[in-house]
């Protein structure tokens, strides 16, 4: 049977709006990290030393120093005696009903910003499902979530984009298609969802993004811009491998005090 293809969920009359908190939609702005400034090591006894060769011509050196003078280290507690299982209330029920609802995990790939084909695996069945959507869903990269009629709803969103020339170099016989479907609508292709109809949380999803497109697509420029110049940064700065050193210092009390391990045969001392 084809496919069923939607343009509005079923009693759509005065939807609720659904949006972020005001200023949820601010990317940050890329700042070069200060220098990293080396940390003085802690003038105290060492008792044991071993030196290792790293990567890049840079040794690792791990040092057993004096007990720590820090106060003994409590009794772990009496582990907690096992609860008997008891059957959840009906309002329990409701409740874990209504998180798995309102908790969106997305997969999807975007075909020239205008056509998402979007998959996710519904928590309550475990079945999957697929659905092509008019908009581009990667909009709501990075949001993490939204507010619907008063209610939070959490979105994980795993996403590629991909342009239509891209696309068709990818293909092996070059003749691959790019999924199609109107503007604005919703077409349920792969899950047992009852007479095709795409659950309500895609609708919502659609919704947000109608109403919040302008603001959406500038933090996303913006998200990008971070990006573009996090990795800019990056590539004309990048780290200086240094010779490492780390102090364990055993805790009063501790075996290491009493029976001290010999030194690895070969090793070298600072």
């Amino acid at each position: 049977m084809a496919p069923t293809l939607l343009a509005s969920p079923p009693q759509a009359q005065n939807p609720a709006r659904t949006y972020l908190p005001e200023g949820a939609l601010v990317a940050p702005v890329f700042t070069p990290p200060a220098p990293v400034v080396p940390k003085p090591l802690p003038n105290i006894r060492i008792d044991s030393s071993i030196t290792v060769e790293g990567e890049d011509d840079t040794t690792l050196t791990l040092q057993r120093g004096a007990a720590s003078t820090l106060p003994d280290l409590p009794l772990p507690a009496e582990p907690a005696s096992a609860q008997p299982y008891r059957e959840p209330t009906a309002a329990e029920i409701a409740e874990q009903a209504s998180l798995l609802r309102r908790s969106i995990n997305l997969g999807a790939t975007v075909y020239d910003h205008k056509v998402s084909e979007v998959n996710w695996t519904d928590q309550a069945t475990g079945v999957y499902h697929q659905a092509l959507c008019g908009f581009d869903i990667g909009l709501l990269a990075g949001i993490g979530g939204f507010i619907h009629d008063g209610e939070d709803y959490s979105l994980s969103l795993m996403h590629s984009d991909i342009e239509g020339e891209e696309f068709q170099q990818l293909s092996h016989d070059g003749e691959a298609v790019i999924p199609h479907v109107p503007a604005g609508t919703i077409r349920i292709t792969a899950g047992n969802t009852p007479n095709s109809i795409a659950p309500a949380f895609l609708y919502l999803i659609k919704d947000f993004i109608t109403s919040e497109k302008e603001r959406l697509i500038t933090y996303q420029a913006a998200s990008k811009k971070y990006q573009r110049d996090a990795a800019a940064w990056a590539a004309a700065n990048p780290p200086v491998a240094q010779d490492e050193t780390i102090i364990f210092r055993p805790h009063r009390g501790s075996r290491y005090l009493t029976m001290p391990q010999p030194e690895k045969k070969g090793a070298t001392a600072p």
